[in-house]
């Protein structure tokens, strides 16, 4: 008995060994109270003027997020480029990392693979929340949280890459994310992807590979296989975030992104546990490799050639190794490119005053909080100075309001504040995106 007792604390003491090490580092998602943790180095709270990058990178099934942000930290370090780059690893928790570590009930968690396509985080069952995220739109409020936090005024690149399963999440990321437009007009930020071995990749019609060709596509006649081109694998059946967008414009962004992919050329295992192995991946390739390769040929063929975008790196002596991939010379380089552009001008924009602007991403509602004495008087222009009229504006309290901005163009604007006297309004800019 006493030896049975003995192996049953070995197995639960093993068993706690697999789970994943959850950060205390959180941020909230939008106006919610809800949490996704994430590893860094650094400490976001504190104003860091050297920062000039910010590296997000995605962990993969097994949710290794602590692992994938060391493997940054050393590509990192190996380049010198430590110290100007800010490196964040988001941890899509399942319901392991929520038992195991006590986790409190607005941690947000995904069942098994799901936030690999942006799919809501999990609502109900044994560990039920209100509200529920899209991983897709969690991505979008790091990345604002991060830009308009002002803790970074010399951030003008972001670099957003994922291994394996992180590789999948930045594939459908890159065609859909609906922050990228405005950071680059408004803060003059540039944005680079690097997609690294995944298991299927997002396809933009219902052309595949012809039978065992790498080169060659063309509709399937095998049949046994229906849903081959319903998302994640092709542009059928969206899920609620991908149909924000309509499918011209995801292809269209698609193709203008600066995206680069990478594989070992060991990463050939067709037996691989990990390996997407249902049909509609099987008509992508055989294995990570394969498809790699395979999808590089189909983005030429249905985009035409694009030069060094959409360009695919194959890595000499390299398997499914997710820190000996990050850490290659070849991949070195995509995740620390050389930073040319500067930070945008405030544009006489004052910023003494304790005003903030939160755009709410996918809602049209914009957040403006302040210290006003009583309710802020405000008007809205277009950057050609033309009077803005077809907004609606709600207030909270005396210190924050929301616009409804669902009827505004696209475009940057300037709201004039006039609580501070009508010979010296306060201003500041924004951008709208509402497509």
């Amino acid at each position: 008995m006493r030896y049975f007792f003995s192996l049953i604390l070995l197995f639960l003491f093993n068993n706690s060994l697999c789970q994943e090490p959850v950060s205390p580092q959180f941020l909230y998602v939008g106006e919610s109270q809800y949490k996704i943790t994430y590893f860094s180095p650094s400490n976001i709270n504190f104003t860091n003027n050297n920062i000039k990058r910010l590296v997000i990178v995605l962990h993969g099934n097994n949710r290794t997020a602590e692992q994938r942000q060391n493997a940054i930290i050393q590509a990192a370090n190996s380049e010198n480029k430590y110290l100007e780059t800010l490196i964040i690893s988001p941890h899509f928790i399942g319901t392991q990392e929520l038992v195991a570590n006590g986790l409190d009930d607005y941690h947000l968690y995904w069942s098994s693979a799901s936030w690999m396509d942006g799919s809501p985080s999990s609502s109900s069952g044994a560990y039920p929340r209100d509200e529920s995220f899209s991983s897709f739109e969690v991505m979008d409020n790091i990345i604002t949280h991060i830009i308009y936090s002002g803790k970074f005024p010399n951030l003008t690149q972001i670099v957003l890459t994922g291994f394996s399963g992180g590789g999948q999440f930045v594939n459908r990321y890159a065609a859909s994310n609906r922050v990228q437009e405005d950071l680059e007009l408004e803060y003059n930020i540039e944005f680079k992807y690097l997609v690294a071995s995944p298991s299927s990749y997002l396809y933009f019609n219902d052309e595949r590979r012809l039978d065992d060709s790498v080169d060659e596509f063309e509709k399937p006649s095998n049949t046994n296989c229906g849903t081959y081109n319903n998302y994640k694998y092709g542009l059928h059946q969206l899920n609620q975030y991908m149909k924000y967008f309509h499918v011209d414009t995801l292809i269209n962004r698609y193709k203008r992104r600066s995206i680069s992919y990478g594989v070992g050329k060991r990463d050939n295992n067709s037996n691989s546990s990990s390996l997407d192995k249902t049909c509609p991946a099987m008509f992508q390739g055989d294995h990570r490799l394969e498809r790699a390769i395979i999808y590089n040929n189909y983005l030429k063929y249905f985009f035409g050639d694009m030069g060094d975008n959409h360009k695919l790196y194959t890595l000499n002596g390299v398997g499914h190794d997710s820190f000996v991939f990050y850490n290659k010379s070849e991949i070195r380089k995509l995740l620390f490119p050389e930073i040319q552009n500067s930070p945008n001008q405030p544009l006489s924009i004052e910023n003494d005053l304790n005003i903030k602007i939160f755009p709410s991403v996918g809602s049209n509602k914009l957040f403006v909080e302040g210290n006003f004495n009583e309710k802020p008087h405000f008007l809205i222009y277009d950057k050609n100075g033309n009077k803005i009229m077809n907004y609606e504006s709600y207030y909270i309290n005396k210190s924050k309001f929301k616009i409804n901005t669902s009827r505004l163009e696209d475009g940057l604007y300037i709201i004039f504040f006039n609580n501070f006297g009508i010979l010296n309004p306060k201003r500041k800019k924004f951008v709208i995106i509402n497509r």
